[in-house]
């Protein structure tokens, strides 16, 4: 059976947004030269999510230069051509001034009002046939410069205009550059360092031992893009009601265990434990083991970037009217009560934390779940720990007559299994029978 999420033409509308960021983010990959990422950049952008585009570059000295534009209509691209040269224009309102001189983007609503403003007569003929009707221009930002600023207009020919939405898109630009912005880094300073040839054949043993720490920092960069990458795209699909769920009959016990063998390294590489355990046999559920163990890694990896070392994290399972619960409970810092109707939020992050990824994560967990017809929720207070809680449907017919307590509460739970400590012997089994 697939399911999907119901299109709305809120999301039909969401769709091409998305589509970009995704899209650009891929296009990183595309070449080592920025200069020719920024045109491929561009070139998603129209029409996407901009009638026409224009790359302001600026050098060491200050000076700017055009790098690139494009125009949705092929009869105004020489128009638009024909300003190189006057772009940016001298008026220091200019948002793209503006923009390179504060390091901030700048949105501007009423564009053909401010024509005059930002124009002498030379060019203000040509800019009034282009004729913008809101803009937003993204400063692009690295090592703590300004090199340049990417402006994208809108016209009333196309009907759209940036306004509250664009703020929120203009905000997901600058968490995927930054976020893809850290990996691209340590790839290039790794690599600086493979291709790195001086010095003569005696240290050649040098550099060999150099190797291999410098590949897994390449691979660890490029793990990282990859899952910000597919975190666009899972939000893309959700937005546009084209989140695939496949549920099938699934062993409640099986995607308890796999969540805690795809987890047992990073815990023990923090010194927290990681257990898992399940309070009576648990019926068969319905459910995507692709998208179930996303969900299991979205909420476990929170669980255990917030755990301090010494801590516990423990992954549950129990019957619950009319399917099955699981949770996720940590020993970490906790949540405020205040912040917790927006753990689900794009983009959230709790305040008392350190950015730690895109916020992207829980929204995703949360379609996940809700894709299966089941919800989820947060129960949380500080210095108490955290615990996540999700339902998952019975397959088949089977009924429950009464909803047990919450996890933990029976002693007598026939199922538990715990991630090995350092130095220990593994579990050699799928779990360990308590009391067998």
């Amino acid at each position: 059976m697939n399911r999907r999420t119901a299109p709305s033409s809120r999301h039909t509308r969401a769709t091409g947004r998305w589509r970009f960021l995704a899209d650009a983010s891929a296009a990183l990959d595309t070449s080592i030269e920025y200069e020719q990422t920024l045109a491929n950049t561009v070139r998603l952008a129209v029409p996407e999510v901009a009638d026409y585009c224009v790359v302001i570059l600026v050098d060491e000295e200050g000076a700017t230069r055009w790098a690139d534009s494009t125009h949705r209509d092929p009869a105004k691209r020489a128009l638009l051509e024909s300003l190189r040269g006057f772009v940016p224009p001298a008026s220091p309102d200019h948002p793209i001034r503006r923009a390179l001189r504060t390091g901030r983007p700048q949105l501007v609503t009423n564009a053909g009002a401010q024509i005059l403003k930002w124009w002498d007569g030379t060019r203000l003929s040509a800019v009034r046939e282009l004729a913008p009707d809101s803009t937003i221009t993204v400063p692009m930002i690295a090592r703590g410069r300004t090199f340049g600023a990417i402006l994208f207009s809108v016209t009333a020919e196309s009907g759209r205009r940036y306004g509250g939405p664009a703020k929120a898109r203009d905000e997901l630009m600058a968490v995927v550059a930054h976020d893809l912005k850290n990996p691209l880094n340590t790839i290039q300073l790794a690599l600086r360092a493979l291709l790195d040839d001086g010095g003569s054949g005696d240290d050649e043993g040098a550099k060999r031992a150099l190797e291999r720490p410098a590949l897994g920092a390449i691979q660890r960069a490029a793990d990282r893009m990859y899952r910000l990458i597919h975190d666009l795209l899972d939000v893309a699909r959700a937005d546009a009601g084209r989140l695939w769920i496949q549920p099938a009959p699934a062993d409640p016990e099986v995607l308890l265990r796999e969540a805690l063998e795809a987890h047992c390294q990073v815990a023990a590489a923090k010194g927290v434990t990681l257990e898992a355990a399940a309070d009576e046999p648990l019926p068969s559920v319905l459910a995507d083991r692709e998208r179930i163990a996303q969900v299991f890694s979205n909420l476990i990896g929170n669980a255990l970037k917030f755990t301090p070392g010494g801590g516990r994290v423990s992954v549950r399972g129990w019957r619950a009217t009319p399917g099955v619960r699981f949770a996720v409970e940590d020993t970490g810092p906790g949540i405020p009560r205040d912040q917790q109707p927006h753990v689900f939020d794009r983009f959230w992050q709790a305040t008392n934390a350190p950015a730690m990824g895109t916020g992207l994560g829980l929204s995703i967990a949360k379609a996940i779940v809700e894709g299966h017809g089941g919800s989820i929720k947060v129960d949380s207070a500080p210095g108490q720990g955290t615990r996540f809680e999700f339902s998952l449907p019975m397959a088949g017919e089977t009924s429950v007559d009464a909803e047990p307590g919450p996890p933990g509460s029976r002693p007598d739970r026939p199922w538990a299994t715990a991630c090995a400590q350092p130095g220990a012997r593994p579990p050699t089994s799928a779990a360990q029978r308590v009391g067998a």
